[in-house]
């Protein structure tokens, strides 16, 4: 069963459709809030969205809307104008989700961290709740962390000693958190916490060296210094006076949900950090699957214009460049008045590189400026000037294309170097995939054509072979999980019903119609940058090996 991300194409446009209602019932509501039936609509609406996105397994979704529903629910169907916050709320989450769900659709994955602000946005408005800490998507399960990993001191350390080394640590805490810098205000924190972990019992000498490790992966990594994680140094502070022996506080239960979220912090650490990669190891953290820089990026894009929005500039900047292109070719051919056509380029050229600024491609930008700048002093038979300026434009039209093919201006594509592939490779690719994808169409019409006309084999002669120009195409585009399946089909195409002159049951041709649908989804989601590879593929595999064709045999 298709899941997650990769379930998305299969349902987007209903989702979409009920995100949209409940939306527009929510709005209704806020105009009118005597009418309690406009609200009860909208909770069963995101009732019907919270049980799909459980169904197909989309687990930030899914909570975002356990927390919406619950909202929602609290919400007086007659209480003034004071409850317009968390109305508001819910509008925004939606808006937020719709932009979610295109990211994940566009990246075939899901990120649940990047829901986490509009989650805790929402508990904000419900007073017996509180907000979730950075690691609740992490995959740790904080019940069963050991509380005591390091040894600790068997003799109780002096009072006087342990109230010396606690202000030495609040000073690089006060440091830490008036932003003085991470630089002045480590170096106390972590003499501090090295000194209780050597002597303080084992259940503070072991959260001392997490929060050791922690600040290590704030310095070198480095991880930025949010509010939230400041706030676990000071609480790291407390949970130490309460296991030093000298407080009055009697000590509870080891500070599991405290190590988790400095844990957290630990596995975003990058590969210089020593004593992060000891941590790592005792508790066996598991890899988050993102670097912090790339968690940042992704809330960037998702905050930034929609992909809709994107292909919708860069499709009317290709126009501009298709524009420019021709009054430059007129220019080089002298077969136009030059003085027009200049004035015309100049203020096209403008234009373009205020236009590029503005969307971060600023290294194509300044190249569109200085190459405009150049066309002051041009002379109609110098056309080294007018290449110069071509080759500017050619560098837009680069970023340009890579601009709508990421669907965001962020940061990769900032300076218009990004190092992915070139566009012409990237056009080659779409190019062959459709032709992939027509090959298949071709083959499964042949099929029906067979099955229609009695079992005819004349329809299926020509199969075998477009087979195996889509098994090349898709060597050629890496896909060789999906050629060996395609090359699969072909032989049992070949062997059994052409070679042979089986006449195959009903039932076989059905499982190789499935087969080949799912590759043809696998091109389709290809084509859309959408990584739906491990569950269509073993679909397709597990089609073909009931027809006695496994993948090993490939």
């Amino acid at each position: 069963m298709l899941t997650g991300a990769t379930s998305l194409d299969l349902v987007r446009d209903e989702l979409f459709a009920s995100m949209g209602e409940v939306e527009d019932l929510l709005q209704q509501f806020l105009e009118d809030r005597h009418n309690g039936s406009l609200l009860q609509q909208a909770i069963e609406g995101l009732q019907q969205l919270r049980g799909t996105f459980e169904l197909i397994e989309l687990e930030g979704a899914a909570v975002l809307l356990d927390e919406m529903v619950a909202l929602a629910t609290d919400v007086p169907e007659h209480d003034g104008t004071e409850r317009n916050a968390p109305l508001s709320s819910l509008c925004d989450s939606l808006f937020l989700l719709e932009r979610y769900l295109e990211q994940c659709r566009h990246q075939g994955c899901e990120r649940p961290e990047l829901l986490l602000p509009a989650i805790n946005d929402l508990r904000k408005h419900r007073a017996e709740v509180g907000p979730f800490g950075e690691s609740h998507f992490f995959a740790l399960d904080i019940g069963t962390l050991p509380a005591s990993v390091r040894p600790g001191a068997d003799v109780v350390m002096e009072q006087r000693a342990f109230n010396r080394l606690r202000q030495m640590y609040q000073l690089g805490l006060l440091a830490l958190i008036r932003d003085d810098g991470i630089a002045a205000s480590t170096p106390l924190l972590q003499r501090a916490l090295q000194r209780w972990e050597a002597h303080l019992e084992s259940t503070a000498a072991t959260l001392c060296w997490v929060a050791s490790a922690a600040l290590e992966a704030i310095e070198e990594t480095p991880l930025h210094i949010t509010a939230p994680r400041k706030r676990l140094f000071a609480q790291v502070d407390r949970e130490v006076k309460k296991r030093s022996g000298f407080g009055k506080v009697p000590v509870d239960a080891p500070p599991v949900q405290l190590l988790g979220e400095l844990l957290y912090l630990v596995a975003l650490a990058g590969p210089d950090c020593h004593r992060c990669a000891e941590v790592k190891t005792a508790f066996s953290l598991p890899h988050p699957g993102f670097t912090e820089l790339e968690l940042l990026q992704a809330f960037d894009r998702l905050r930034g214009p929609g992909v809709d929005v994107m292909r919708s500039v860069a499709e009317a900047l290709r126009e501009e460049l298709t524009a420019i292109k021709d009054l430059l070719d007129l220019l080089a051919r002298n077969a136009s008045d030059p003085e027009q056509s200049f004035e015309t380029l100049g203020l096209a050229l403008q234009r373009l590189w205020k236009t590029l600024g503005m969307l971060d491609l600023q290294t194509v930008s300044v190249a569109i400026q200085a190459a405009a700048a150049k066309l002051e002093n041009w002379q109609a038979v110098d056309n080294s000037v007018l290449e110069q300026v071509a080759d500017a434009v050619l560098q837009a039209e680069t970023a340009v294309n890579r601009l709508d093919g990421q669907g965001e201006a962020g940061k990769s594509g900032a300076g218009g170097d990004d190092s992915g592939e070139p566009v012409e490779l990237k056009e080659a690719r779409i190019v062959l995939i459709e032709e992939s994808q027509a090959g298949l169409a071709l083959a499964k019409r042949s099929i029906t054509a067979y099955m229609e006309s009695g079992n005819d084999p004349m329809h299926l002669m020509n199969v075998p072979g477009s087979l195996e120009t889509v098994r090349g195409g898709l060597i050629f585009l890496g896909m060789t999980r999906a050629a060996s399946i395609i090359h699969l089909a072909a032989r049992f195409i070949q062997e059994s019903m052409l070679d042979r002159k089986e006449v195959p049951q009903p039932q076989q041709l059905e499982v190789l119609a499935d087969a080949l649908t799912g590759i043809e989804f696998y091109l389709e989601s290809a084509e859309r940058s959408t990584v739906a590879t491990a569950d269509v593929l073993t679909l397709a595999e597990d089609s073909l090996a009931e027809l006695g064709y496994k993948i090993s045999e490939a």
